[in-house]
């Protein structure tokens, strides 16, 4: 009697499908292998429009890290609630270093400010990590049209303590526009009203089409047109390399107007340590290098003497937390009379 032959085919057959599936398997755990990164491309999201402060931050230091890190790396722009559409989108995706988030100082505020907006569940120090700030010196600048009556920053106050009042644009409540907004009525007192918007380049174009009587938004901002608008003063330690005319708040004799843009990069908690080593290994060649340092001075960007890494960026974020979270009750409140307004 002869044996049937297909128990041996099977059993071949079954060998070999272990054996794709083993090598599978090997591959796709080589390709999570810390080691191996990166292996593909890297995307960097900002959640703001393009030609804004954070957009222009991110896409000058891009081929930077692109040569240090050794792969492609890639900006796309995720618009929407005060950047917090972006950071949900970032801090839900797979932590493997490939999926990254362009930061502001105001955004992990924003958390606290929206919570209604934020999905992550839990706070954002414990949703993201902090890699790098490579821009730690910017700040804000308040800026009209060149064909407005306002010459200097002492005829807004003016016009502010009228009935009419000065009505001012940033990028989106709770952002560094919006602190310098509320900061200013603390100091100066009368009547402003912010108008949040999502960029730069927004809030330019509403300056010029008057529907703005001022703006605000980050002095070395590409959207800003030397030709087109005046820079009134900034809230930088010194005068901003693109504004020279425009005094410091410090030299107005208003030190409480000293306020900060921070820009860094933050990764997906749960982020394997390696690749966070990584990333702020080679944002900080990144930020170091002649080219990029060159670039920013031609960009008349204030990058601050040296950048911070991941263990500075976090205390600095905390610490920027703690003492905003005291004018949260205002913020809510401003947001709160604007909707009723509409």
């Amino acid at each position: 009697m002869r044996k049937s032959a297909q128990p041996k085919i099977l059993a071949k057959i079954l060998a070999i499908v272990l054996l794709f599936c083993l090598c599978f398997s090997l591959a796709a755990c080589g390709g999570d292998d810390p080691a191996n990164y990166p292996d593909k491309s890297i995307t960097i999201h900002v959640g703001f429009n393009p030609g804004g402060g954070v957009d222009t931050a991110v896409r000058g230091i891009q081929p930077y890290l692109q040569k240090y890190i050794g792969a492609s790396v890639l900006v796309e722009n995720r618009p929407g609630n005060q950047g917090l559409i972006a950071m949900n989108y970032a801090g839900e995706q797979k932590a493997d270093g490939y999926t990254l988030l362009a930061t502001t100082n105001a955004m992990s505020l924003n958390a606290m400010v929206f919570p209604e907006s934020y999905k992550l569940g839990k706070p954002v120090e414990e949703a993201m990590i902090p890699i790098y700030s490579w821009i730690n010196a910017d700040g804000n600048g308040l800026f009209v049209s060149k064909e407005s009556p306002l010459k200097t920053w002492d005829d807004v106050v003016a016009a502010a303590q009228t009935e009419k009042g000065i009505k001012i644009g940033g990028s989106g409540i709770a952002s560094t526009d919006h602190i310098t907004l509320i900061t200013i009525q603390a100091i100066y007192g009368g009547n402003w009203t912010f108008v949040p918007m999502d960029s730069a380049g927004e809030v330019v174009s509403a300056v010029l089409g008057g529907q703005l009587d001022v703006g605000s938004s980050s002095p070395g901002g590409a959207s800003l047109d030397p030709g087109r608008i005046n820079m009134l003063a900034v809230t930088l330690a010194e005068r901003a390399p693109k504004w020279p005319d425009a005094p410091t708040f410090i030299e107005l004799g208003q030190p409480d107007l000293y306020i900060l843009f921070v820009v860094g990069l933050m990764a997906p908690a749960d982020t394997p340590p390696e690749i966070i080593k990584k990333l702020e290994d080679a944002m900080a060649q990144a930020r170091n290098d002649p080219d990029y340092i060159a670039w920013a001075e031609n960009a008349q960007q204030a990058i601050g003497e040296e950048g911070w890494d991941g263990v500075t960026y976090s205390e600095y974020l905390t610490n920027y937390q703690s003492f905003m979270s005291g004018i949260i009750p205002e913020i809510r409140a401003q947001l709160d009379a604007a909707q009723q307004g509409n």
